[in-house]
């Protein structure tokens, strides 16, 4: 039968790019129903605009009535709220979230990789200012909306960039963060959509586990990611090289949470700059 299937996505950004791959598959078990993402920030929007398999986007406010309930009950509409962090994921789980994502909501995964859908304008103005620098621009990422845990030290990311003068680095990220030493500044400067379509035409990207690490997945872009609290099983994708050091504490980002780690991100603090710098010449070679 015919009917309305509602998603509601519960988390950050990032849990949203990961969630992408279930709009398809309902779209695939259901062509005749309509896929409506239920959005609580007009970010998630952001993420999941231009997506040809979700045919509309509702404020989540509307749904905290009994007429939603009533629908529901008569089998009008389906509604799936999908807040997978619950299942705290990274010590419970050595499978990829969107395949957890899509086990909630009674789904098997016929394709597993995130999905971003930019526009031809935004690839285009993308295309155009990463143009204007002559050296391979790389993108960096420095800090997770997740955790503070999850924090490389500042002084490492100033070596990193100061020390590899024959790439661009570009930051990106929110304006409250740390400014990195001779990176170029977009921090604040930038759309969630205009970020993505950097991501997808720079020649890689670097970063902490974040939203724009997750983007990476979607246009299989070579990149170099800093694991320290969280799952690289979970949450890691095969373009990037996912570096990590296995120590006996991690991973607790789903314990720790926004808590302070009292061991001071040892997990974080052992990635030595030099592994990075090796990395990204593994990834985007540049002589």
């Amino acid at each position: 039968m015919k009917k309305n299937i509602y998603i509601m996505i519960w988390g950050g950004l990032g849990d949203v790019v990961l969630s992408t791959p279930i709009f398809k598959e309902f779209k695939i078990q259901s062509p005749d129903s309509k896929i409506i993402a239920i959005c609580r920030l007009r970010n998630y929007i952001s993420v999941l605009e231009n997506n040809p398999y979700i045919n509309k986007f509702r404020n989540y406010n509307l749904f905290f009535n009994l007429y939603y309930k009533l629908l529901v009950k008569l089998k009008i509409i389906e509604i799936h709220y999908i807040n997978y962090g619950r299942l705290r994921p990274g010590y419970s789980y050595t499978k990829k979230a969107p395949e957890i994502i899509a086990e909630m909501v009674g789904l098997n995964l016929q394709e597993k990789n995130v999905q971003i859908y930019l526009t031809e304008k935004e690839e285009i103005d993308a295309k155009r200012y990463l143009a204007t620098f002559p050296k391979p621009c790389v993108v960096i990422n420095i800090t997770s909306m997740t955790t503070k845990n999850q924090m490389w030290p500042i002084e490492n990311w100033n070596e990193l960039v100061t020390t590899m003068p024959d790439y661009t680095f570009i930051q990106l990220g929110v304006e409250s963060e740390e400014k990195i030493a001779g990176a170029i500044d977009l921090r604040g400067k930038t759309s969630v959509r205009e970020s993505m379509a950097l991501v997808k035409h720079s020649n890689s990207f670097v970063g902490v586990v974040s939203f724009l690490s997750h983007v990476t997945g979607a246009f299989n872009k070579p990149g170099v990611v800093l694991f320290g609290p969280s799952s690289i099983p979970v949450w890691g994708h095969s373009n990037n090289i996912n570096v990590i050091k296995q120590l006996t504490c991690s991973p607790c980002v789903d314990f720790l949470r926004h808590a302070t780690c009292p061991y001071d991100k040892l997990c974080m603090r052992l990635i030595t700059v030099q592994e990075i710098k090796d990395a990204i010449y593994k990834q985007y070679p540049w002589s």
